[in-house]
Formats: C-alpha cells, structure tokens, sequence
C-alpha cells in the first residue's frame, strides 16, 4: 500500500495490572536463563547473577519499548476518528474587520469682504425646517442645538454674505459662517454637505447646507449667534418654535 494511505495509530501507555504481569515473566525469564547458564555455560553463581541483571535491565527496557512504540494499521484510506475531539479548546475566532468612516475631504475657507449693501431686516428664521431644539443655550453651551435626519435642509437664518464655508477644527465639523451686515452672525455647525462658497451672498430662507454629524455622534445643527463678536441666545432673534 502506499504510504500515503498507511496511519499512525500511537497507543496509550496503561501503567495497571499489566505491569505486575510482565515482572513475573520477567522474573521466570530470569530464573530460567541463570540455570541454563549455570548448566550450559558452567558458570558461577557470581556470573550468572551478573548476566541475569543484564537480562532484567533488557527485558524492562523491552516492556518499556513495547508498551511507546506505534503499531501500523492498514485502514484503506478511512478516516482515523480523532482520539483528543472534544477535549481540544476551540481555537479563538479572528475579530470583525472594522469599516472606517471616511469622511469627505475637508472644505477650506478664508475670510471675505462682506457685501454691505446685503442687509438682514433682523427678523432671523429658523435655519432647520421642521427641527427641534434638542439643547438650549447656557453658560457651558454658547448656541441651541436644532436636531433632524440627516440631509434635512439647512436655510440661512436671514439674508448676508457668506464669511466661511468649510472645515473647522475647532469641534463644529463643517461650517457655515454667514454676515448680516448690522452687527449679527450666524454660524451654522456639523453640517452633512456644504451649498455655498465663501464670498457668496445668500437670501433669507434660501438653501445652504444639509444637515449631517461632521465632529458630532448625531444629526444637529449647533447654531449660533454672535452680536458685535460676543455670542448671545439664538432665542431672542427667533420666532417661537411652531
């Protein structure tokens, strides 16, 4: 057969009743071969004592080998049933590859000439259609967060110029700044998608973002109003929430 197809099959040493066995032939083996020698050979006492030590060592060595030594079976290519299956710990399964969130290339912006002839009638809108307030403004949190699904439509509160349109490191994701041209800025945060550029002159109510989680752990708008540079509470420029 060829040798391919021959397994190793190792057998269990077993140290039981099976060891007392093999010391008393080993024992008869003895007695036998120190009278044949004394008879045969005329050897002396001392001698035969000698050799019989010698056969003992041999024997055990011989019980020793046989009970390590593989045994050869021909099983005609069956499968040899895996003696440790159930015992073997499960090997531990590899992690789950982790999917990155690749984020669009940020927007860079630069500040720009604000159009003075673009003037808001200080009346501001709500920049999120159909949003609601999910954090309101306080000493901690200087703007109101306006939460929606993603890529609701994002409006300028009133009509400007658009002073920056792009990405911020400073948490707010993208970013929308808009100048109203009597003393008020409106500053739209974590948008999804950017409509506009910087330097472009926008109308109240028209479309200039969509709403998104850029530097956020959900949909928002963080907006934010600033008179004269110092930010104020977006509530006292907008109408009550309908």
């Amino acid at each position: 057969m060829p040798e391919s197809r021959r397994r190793v099959l190792r057998l269990p040493t077993r140290r039981t009743p099976k060891a007392t066995l093999n010391l008393v032939v080993i024992g008869l083996v003895v007695v036998s071969a120190t009278l044949g020698m004394l008879g045969v050979r005329g050897l002396s006492a001392a001698e035969a004592g000698t050799f019989s030590l010698q056969l003992v060592a041999d024997a055990q060595a011989a019980s020793i080998e046989t009970h390590h030594d593989a045994a050869f079976f021909d099983i005609n290519g069956a499968e040899v049933p895996d003696p440790m299956e159930g015992f073997r710990a499960n090997p531990t399964p590899e992690p789950a590859a982790v999917v990155p969130v690749i984020l669009p290339p940020p927007v860079r912006s630069k500040p720009v000439y604000i159009n003075t002839n673009v003037t808001g009638n200080g009346m501001l809108m709500w920049p999120v259609p159909g949003g609601y307030i999910s954090q309101y403004y306080w000493s901690g949190h200087l703007a109101i967060d306006i939460a929606a699904p993603y890529g609701n439509p994002v409006v300028a509160a009133d009509a400007g110029t658009v002073t920056w349109a792009g990405w911020r490191n400073n948490g707010g994701g993208y970013v929308i700044e808009v100048a109203h041209a009597n003393g008020i800025v409106t500053g739209y945060n974590h948008l999804g998608v950017i409509l506009v550029t910087a330097g472009q002159v926008v109308a109240r109510g028209e479309r200039i973002a969509e709403l998104g989680a850029t530097d956020s752990d959900q949909p928002k708008l963080h907006f934010e109003i600033r008179k004269s540079g110092k930010p104020v509470d977006p509530m006292k420029y907008l109408p009550p929430p309908s």
